[in-house]
């Protein structure tokens, strides 16, 4: 009989330790997005128009605490903090935006897309727009869709999506793309009406009027990386990039979240 109950003991205690051990899907994400200032960049290739934009219908926002399994921190990993300083201190670089965010990670197919905006306002759009999505499978893998935008004095033959705007309900007669022709693992829909509540970037600049806004040119980032934890990887064209570092979240910075959230 205590025989039976050391082992029975031995194994729950072997569980127990079995399921501590796991790997988590709670990760810290640290991002930056940058413009390329060299002015030899503007002429490093033919930028295609005529895209096709839009955002998908499993979009969340950091500013939203708690959606999605999504918190945002203040604190970066020191080896991110390291590398966001140099871009700061480079002449060559304009930084868009900067965000820090702890989320749990899921499978691709059930990652959501983290709207991303930065850089100058015109109107109702930013300089950078878009979204990323964060996965874990086997590996983890980042997905980034985002674009950068030029407005200027001559309209180009370039459409931006509209900001999406929960509060407000998808019109009927937008288009919906048959289930044959979208792209892989997501449905795409256009976001009429505009959010202009949203301030995670305030203006520098006086607003320019909406329909006041000509885009002269868009470059697009579609990517999709696998990468490593507590690596920093680097994802660019010629004219804007994307350092991006995925880490297990430190105790201080969950420390620090849950006390902001208080």
């Amino acid at each position: 009989m205590h025989r039976q109950r050391f082992f029975a003991l031995l194994f729950a205690t072997l569980l127990s330790a079995g399921a501590l051990a796991q790997p988590d899907g709670r990760y810290q994400i640290d991002l930056v997005v940058y413009a390329n200032t060299d002015p030899a960049a503007q002429q490093a290739e033919v930028w295609p128009d005529n895209l096709h934009l839009r955002y998908p219908h499993d979009w969340v926002r950091l500013n939203n605490q708690g959606e999605a399994n999504l918190s945002r921190v203040g604190t970066n990993h020191p080896q991110f903090a390291k590398a966001l300083r140099s871009l700061k201190l480079s002449s060559r670089y304009r930084i868009l935006t900067q965000l820090s965010w702890i989320q749990d990670l899921e499978p691709r197919k059930r990652a959501p897309a983290v709207l991303i905006q930065g850089g100058e306002r015109y109107g109702e759009h930013y300089e950078l727009e878009g979204y990323i999505r964060i996965a874990l499978e086997r590996y983890l893998y980042a997905e980034p869709q985002l674009w950068l935008s030029r407005f200027g004095y001559q309209q180009g033959n370039y459409y931006l999506p509209r900001r999406p705007n929960r509060h407000q309900p998808i019109d009927e007669e937008v288009e919906i793309p048959q289930e044959d022709t979208l792209p892989p693992q997501e449905a795409l829909v256009e976001f009429p009406g505009t959010d202009m509540s949203i301030e995670d970037n305030p203006p520098s600049q006086p607003v320019i009027p909406v329909g006041a806004e000509p885009v002269e040119r868009i470059v697009v980032m579609s990517e999709e990386r696998r990468m490593r934890s507590d690596e920093l990887h680097y994802i660019d064209n010629p004219l804007f990039g994307l350092l991006i570092m995925i880490s297990k979240p430190q105790t201080s910075t969950v420390a620090e979240d849950t006390l902001s959230q208080q």
